[in-house]
């Protein structure tokens, strides 16, 4: 990006809701408080990012739960960043999530309870390699550093990511589960004495992503992660502009003459580094 900005750098424009695909299920929970926020604040702080997904339509990367909202509130376009899914600046990782003990007796049991095929490896590596060659849908990490990698089959639950929804949807009830993405995840789970086991996935490719929005056959939330350079962060969109009844080109014109309007005013600026940011 060269050191001026221009609009079409920031790459935010007003899409039909319609085309907005999300490619995992969202939390009821978290929606309606971010409902209630955006509702009593009035403005959106930051737009979803979306990728083509062809014919027109657009897959969430980050922001299900704002995309959610704004389609709850009778949104008929939602602004949004666009990025490209093959551009060095979007990587796509997945999260893994730390057991309370409670949890990770349902995720056992889950297992069992579905003959799942297990295969105990001694390390998180070997783990690692097994779920990204797709020769198994999960892994528990254990306090010893084994970890148990299962196959459920898909027949029950239709599809791969069938089973990923059972089965988040079976422990996500049994105690608040966080999600992390530090390596060192054997160091975790024997520091760690109220959650005994930390549970890893996938890492997914983009055409899984797309694949997901496009038939609908969703992941759980909060297993994928994208990695996206370039953000555009707190824009503070006024929530009665998004909401309004005017047409997509009107809003879109009024988009570029506001973001025309910030730049030149120097109100933008563009972090070309990491940087560490210090929330009071």
């Amino acid at each position: 990006m060269n050191n001026r900005i221009e609009v079409r750098d920031l790459r935010l424009k007003f899409v039909e809701a319609e085309a907005v695909l999300l490619h995992e299920q969202t939390d009821t929970a978290r929606v309606d408080r971010l409902t209630r926020s955006v509702t009593e604040d009035g403005f959106l702080r930051n737009p979803p990012i979306v990728a083509p997904a062809g014919d027109g339509q657009w897959v969430v990367l980050d922001g299900a739960t704002r995309t959610t909202m704004l389609k709850n509130l009778g949104a008929r376009h939602i602004p949004v960043q666009c990025v490209e899914y093959d551009s060095d600046s979007v990587t796509l990782h997945a999260w893994y999530h730390v057991l309370p003990a409670s949890a990770a007796l349902e995720a056992g049991r889950f297992a069992a309870d579905h003959q799942a095929e297990i295969t105990v490896v001694e390390s998180v590596a070997e783990a690692r390699t097994m779920l990204d060659n797709r020769q198994g849908i999960a892994a528990l990490v254990h306090e010893n550093g084994t970890c148990s990698v299962f196959v459920i089959p898909s027949t029950t639950f239709g599809t791969p990511f069938g089973v990923l929804r059972a089965l988040v949807e079976v422990y996500g009830g049994a105690g608040e589960i966080y999600r992390i993405v530090h390596n060192d995840l054997v160091e975790i789970v024997r520091t760690t004495e109220a959650c005994p086991e930390v549970i890893m996935f996938p890492t997914f490719t983009p055409q899984d992503i797309q694949l997901a929005a496009v038939t609908g056959d969703l992941l759980p939330a909060g297993i994928t992660r994208h990695l996206i350079s370039g953000r555009a962060l707190n824009l503070n969109i006024d929530i009665s502009v998004v909401l309004n009844g005017s047409s997509i080109s009107e809003k879109n014109s009024w988009l570029r003459s506001w973001l025309t309007s910030k730049i030149l005013a120097k109100k933008v600026r563009y972090y070309h580094e990491p940087v560490f940011v210090f929330d009071d």
